[in-house]
């Protein structure tokens, strides 16, 4: 137990010495994956955990070409009649890092074909 915290302690000093937010819930960080470079048909708000709620909103990625990390599976998130549990995870145009977007948001090629360009988190 003792090595456990150590261990979470240790882990919240370092992404803070490097800049990195750990306000919020804790979220995955990118695996070695590269960055896969999507297009996203509407500017929308970035979460950072995998889902819509307000409480969890970060701040903007703007409609466009986007880089993405990886996928994850979080809450099942619905618009304009699709439904999708599936979150990409990417760095805001606010300066956020490590945060969520639904993949609703993609072109209808890269929402077919993420997961040829995406691994998981």
């Amino acid at each position: 137990m003792l090595r456990t915290i150590t261990t979470a302690v240790a882990t919240g000093t370092l992404l803070a010495a490097l800049g990195v937010a750990t306000t919020g819930t804790a979220h995955a960080a990118p695996q070695a994956y590269p960055k896969a470079y999507l297009h996203t048909t509407v500017t929308q708000w970035t979460h950072w955990t995998p889902d819509a709620n307000t409480s969890s909103h970060a701040g903007t990625l703007y409609a466009g070409t986007n880089y993405f990390y990886c996928h994850i599976q979080g809450a099942t998130y619905g618009v304009n009649g699709r439904y999708s549990a599936t979150w990409l995870l990417t760095d805001d145009d606010s300066g956020n890092r490590n945060v969520y977007v639904s993949d609703l948001n993609l072109t209808e090629d890269d929402w077919i074909n993420e997961y040829h360009y995406l691994g998981p988190c």
